[in-house]
């Protein structure tokens, strides 16, 4: 399909020039333009730029999950208002709410787990802390290697609104050169402060699936995490601790490809079970900077 061809393409790198897209997909560079302007003006895709956690001071990351009395789609709903959880999702599994808590501390998302466990319609939340975030959805991971002034603090939220902002924009906004803004965003970019990507929205109507993975190990990590790195279709993969070594988002436009999936992580060398759930709708994905720079 070529709309998937384009999306795989703009979930590397958002930027990416109709002329590169074209080139890389073997697509037609009208056709990659036409295809663009329609995936993103029905906002089925957005290219947003998003700042590592812990530059906005929420370096602790944290999986809930939730057990409910009664409907889930409330619980999810008051979830989704708290500006330090930026994903929620209703899933088929026997917790049909989960969430990721971003917080600056481990007391912090303790503190924000007793909050959860208080609200109306929850019967239990299990956590599970993040070691590391191997792959984000579209953030980026690892050790952040450049410090930001308010120029830079400026092109963050202006990316975050718009990933594909131009330089020339860009360059009227914090009053540079266009020459100056690209290698200010090179910088923040190289130094892992900074991603653009495609976020795809999975609202139910749409042809997105996505299923979450739970993965258990029987020994050290980083051959399996290796060979899930080296799967496409896997969006999101973090170590943690508690019931699952791994977890893992799939993300396809066909269900064999779901299937395919889980059959090559249950067969790896290393592998002792995986738990599955499907994602049946995703009711908040949003990784904001608001909070950047006060």
């Amino acid at each position: 399909m070529a709309d998937e061809a384009i999306i795989q393409l703009l979930k590397s790198d958002g930027r990416l020039a109709h002329r590169e897209i074209a080139r890389r997909s073997g697509l037609s560079r009208s056709t990659v333009a036409s295809r663009m302007q329609r995936l993103l003006s029905t906002g089925e895709v957005e290219i947003r730029g998003v700042v590592h956690p812990a530059v906005i001071g929420r370096g602790s990351l944290a999986y809930a999950s939730l057990t409910v009395t009664g409907r889930a789609e409330p619980v999810a709903a008051r979830i989704a208002a708290r500006d330090d959880v930026p994903f929620v999702s209703l899933t088929s599994g026997q917790a049909p709410v989960i969430a990721e808590i971003r917080a600056g501390s481990a007391l912090q998302i303790d503190a924000v787990v007793s909050e959860l466990r208080s609200l109306p319609g929850v019967r239990a939340v299990e956590t599970l802390p993040y070691t590391e975030v191997l792959r984000d959805v579209i953030g980026p991971v690892g050790e952040v290697t450049h410090e930001v002034d308010d120029v830079d603090i400026a092109l963050l939220r202006a990316l975050q609104d718009d990933g594909r902002a131009s330089y020339v924009d860009l360059a009227d906004l914090v009053d540079l050169s266009p020459a100056g803004v690209r290698r200010r965003v090179v910088r923040l970019l190289e130094g892992e402060v900074l991603r653009v990507g495609a976020l795809v929205r999975q609202s139910g109507q749409d042809h997105q699936l996505a299923m979450g993975l739970g993965v258990r190990l029987a020994g050290d990590h980083r051959e399996v995490s290796r060979a899930l790195l080296a799967t496409p279709s896997i969006g999101f993969l973090a170590r943690t601790l508690g019931r699952f070594d791994l977890l893992a988002t799939v993300r396809t436009f066909m269900h064999g490809q779901l299937t395919e999936t889980l059959e090559r992580v249950r067969a790896l060398p290393g592998v002792s079970d995986v738990d599955s759930w499907s994602h049946l709708r995703f009711v908040k994905e949003s990784y904001a900077v608001a909070e950047l720079g006060g």
